[in-house]
């Protein structure tokens, strides 16, 4: 009489399950530490807004650093609003940074709030106004997009944040997939697994 026997990939199976869900643990746990990542890298508090109903506006920096406008708001699109390049003017001396647009293409969306990174610049501690140059009745409509100036942050925190979040991808994708994958070889085993008595 022919009787079915299990294979040793089969009878292994429970422990690989048991990996599957570690795998899965674990990309949760490496997700929800990407995201952070990224949200501390381009976070920070808000030093300065300016609405883009406005073209000028004054703010002070306590300490010399890198700095990075974003442009903001519940309306910003993938394509950020069309303006003019601003100009900071240090008005103890009377000089303009140089502001350097950002090729990055930085986005970050909470779900209520957009932004985008436009420029980044240093400076040191000082009194400044950010100004630009066409004045709003012209160029832009009623919104709520502004300018935001915050810290900028080490640009190596994002690029970590982004790895552990593609690392996390990994993970997940990998324990979704595995234990279907298991089963099919051990159905396959089951079904051609037969000896004769």
């Amino acid at each position: 009489m022919n009787a079915p026997v299990l294979s040793r990939k089969t009878a292994m199976n429970p422990m690989l399950w048991i990996g599957a869900l570690g795998l899965l643990a674990a990309g949760l746990f490496l997700l929800v530490s990407g995201v952070r990542q990224i949200q501390k890298s381009v976070g920070g508090p808000v030093l300065f807004k300016l609405p883009l109903t406005q073209n000028q506006g004054q703010f002070a920096l306590l300490q010399p650093g890198r700095y990075a406008i974003w442009q903001s708001g519940r309306t910003v699109q993938r394509v950020p609003v069309k303006m003019a390049v601003p100009t900071i003017t240090d008005l103890a001396t009377g000089e303009k940074l140089t502001l350097h647009p950002s090729w990055s293409g930085v986005r970050v969306h909470d779900g209520w709030e957009g932004r985008i990174l436009v420029y980044t610049f240093w400076a040191p501690a000082g009194q400044y106004e950010l100004h630009l140059p066409t004045a709003p009745s012209e160029s832009y409509p009623p919104s709520p997009v502004s300018l935001d100036i915050r810290e900028r942050k080490p640009g190596y925190g994002l690029v970590v944040g982004i790895l552990l979040v593609i690392l996390a991808a990994f993970c997940l994708l990998t324990g979704l997939i595995l234990p279907s994958v298991l089963q099919s070889l051990g159905d396959l085993d089951f079904r051609t697994g037969w000896v004769s008595s």
